[in-house]
């Protein structure tokens, strides 16, 4: 029986003195018969030089000096040790770095803001992930050649559920003497470490996983803040926590025992958010103002809140923190068709500041037909309060207007201003 070697190219058992493949036509070079291979050398079972004994240590050398080493194979109980040094190495720097990089993003572009604590550490772990990943990579794609697989192999594990399993059964296979054909290497290659072009690839990777990471890291962010200021809702959904007229019997129960749910459980609902209450002060108003356009606008309590703690409204150029908040209710009857705009309101305060009405105030204003009544609650964000008591005044400005064809009418449009002292 004429003696045989293995194509370079395709693997494929070939006639010894052949030149090329006549599979795959691959121009063949010089190699020993299938027949030497497998009796030169009996103790190596047709898998690559390894040492005699194989652990976790031994594999984790290897797999550090071949991190960018893709022509050469790698035995199972390689393979296998250095996946587990991998996985352990991988928890640890989560438990390390993973929760610290993945809370809080290290730089926000808009408006643009860099944490450098945070920056070391998120490149820190980017690097050593980066690196891990490449180590994985490779040696996947050598144990692939001990099989005697090509590295494209890997491209079933974007099958969805098929794919990995797949992968995983071609890892286990036992090792193949026409895997040969994947040992390319030179007499004396330099290490990695001595390439400049290693280097780059690991810069690029260790910048696109931070990036990654730090989208995540924001992301998280924002849902951390969220849940901080929507903890679990004590009220029910359509509770507006608005207090009426004492005058209207039938609505002032209602709004009276959301004020007291309000009270119990020491906290106010602004939109989907919840907010932890820390003091509050609530004050009777008497401000009614019945000049314009047969309407009247009338402000019969405000509260004033002390928040637990600081909380964060808005996102981006608009984001800011606040500890303290002012609940205004008004109610309107308009005399005819009018359009105002209360929850457009201006807020300012007896100690300087002065704010816009939140946006997630009550929906009770804009367009209103003659003869109607709105009432609802106005929230006003306090960027600074240090005790509910500092506030004793508080003046609101709005507007409302209505549509005339009479161009010599010169009350279509209002300001109201109104001062409230609070006592």
């Amino acid at each position: 029986m004429s003696e045989t070697k293995y194509c370079i190219n395709c693997g494929k058992e070939i006639p010894v003195d052949a030149t090329f493949c006549p599979f795959c036509g691959a121009t063949q070079g010089k190699a020993t018969s299938a027949k030497a291979q497998s009796t030169s050398a009996p103790e190596q079972n047709n898998e690559p030089n390894q040492p005699e004994h194989v652990n976790m240590w031994i594999a984790l050398k290897l797999g550090m000096r071949q991190t960018f080493t893709w022509s050469q194979r790698i035995t199972r109980p390689q393979y296998w040790w250095l996946y587990l040094d991998l996985v352990l190495i991988t928890l640890i720097l989560t438990i390390v770095f993973g929760f610290k990089v993945y809370s809080y993003p290290a730089f926000i572009l808009d408006p643009f803001h860099v944490n450098a604590l945070q920056t070391v550490l998120l490149l820190v772990y980017s690097a050593l992930m980066s690196w891990i990943s490449v180590m994985q990579f490779t040696a996947s794609t050598r144990r692939l050649h001990d099989s005697n697989r090509s590295a494209h192999y890997l491209w079933f594990s974007l099958i969805p559920l098929v794919g990995p399993i797949l992968i995983i059964v071609f890892l286990c296979q036992r090792s193949k003497a026409a895997g040969e054909r994947f040992d390319r290497s030179t007499s004396q290659p330099k290490h990695w470490t001595h390439k400049w072009w290693t280097w780059c690839l690991l810069v690029l990777f260790t910048l696109a996983y931070a990036a990654l990471v730090n989208v995540t890291a924001r992301e998280n962010a924002i849902d951390s803040a969220l849940t901080t200021t929507s903890k679990s809702a004590t009220t029910s959904s359509d509770d507006s926590y608005s207090d009426s007229d004492s005058e209207e019997a039938s609505d002032s129960d209602s709004e009276d025992s959301e004020s007291d749910s309000d009270s119990d459980s020491d906290s106010i609902t602004i939109g989907d958010d919840d907010i932890d209450i820390a003091d509050q002060q609530a004050y009777t108003a008497s401000f009614t103002d019945s000049s314009w356009a047969g309407s009247t606008f009338k402000i019969d309590k405000v509260t004033v809140y002390k928040t637990d703690g600081t909380y964060t409204s808005g996102s981006g150029s608009d984001k800011q923190d606040f500890n303290g908040i002012v609940k205004v209710h008004m109610s309107i009857h308009a005399g005819r068709d009018i359009s105002a705009y209360p929850t457009q309101a201006k807020l300012s305060t007896n100690d300087g500041q002065q704010v816009d009405a939140d946006a997630d105030s009550d929906d009770f204003d804009g367009d209103l037909n003659s003869g109607t009544d709105s009432d609802g609650n106005l929230y006003f964000i306090l960027p600074k309060l240090s005790s509910v008591k500092n506030i004793t005044s508080v003046r609101l400005k709005w507007d409302a207007s209505y549509d005339t064809d009479d161009y010599d009418d010169d009350n279509d449009f209002k300001t109201f201003d109104a001062t409230l002292n609070l006592n």
